[in-house]
């Protein structure tokens, strides 16, 4: 198949072209899974509210905190990953993120206390 350039004339399609779309597919499908997963944490901390708050007897406040930990450490992460990137390289620093994701989500699970919870929800996100 040929497309048409601005002058009317035909151009051959180039075989790279079907490459590249295949690429920006694969990058949107990611793009799009992490802020399903992300939407999918915020809602499952949400659901766990009223448990949390039993089990802690936590404030309201520190409540609060716990639940936006995860918010939070995005803005501090997106703060830091550009230039952490620009330095070490990207790559690098998602396999850093990747390792503190993996800690805190086990911290999450294991937390022994509220705060625990919110440093481990804050730490989640936070390189990411």
């Amino acid at each position: 198949m040929s497309s048409i350039d601005n002058k009317g004339l035909a151009a051959p399609k180039s075989a790279t072209h079907g490459i590249a779309i295949s690429k920006i597919a694969l990058v949107a499908a990611s793009a799009a899974m992490g802020g399903f997963l992300f939407g999918f944490d915020t809602a499952v901390i949400n659901g766990a509210v009223d448990a949390v708050k039993v089990w802690s007897g936590a404030a309201s406040w520190l409540l609060g905190f716990a639940v936006a930990g995860a918010l939070l450490g995005s803005a501090v992460g997106a703060w830091f990953a550009g230039p952490l990137a620009d330095r070490y390289g990207r790559i690098a620093v998602m396999e850093i993120a990747a390792a503190i994701f993996f800690v805190s989500s086990i911290g999450t699970g294991l937390a022994w206390n509220i705060m625990a919870l919110s440093l481990f929800r804050l730490d989640r996100k936070s390189v990411v």
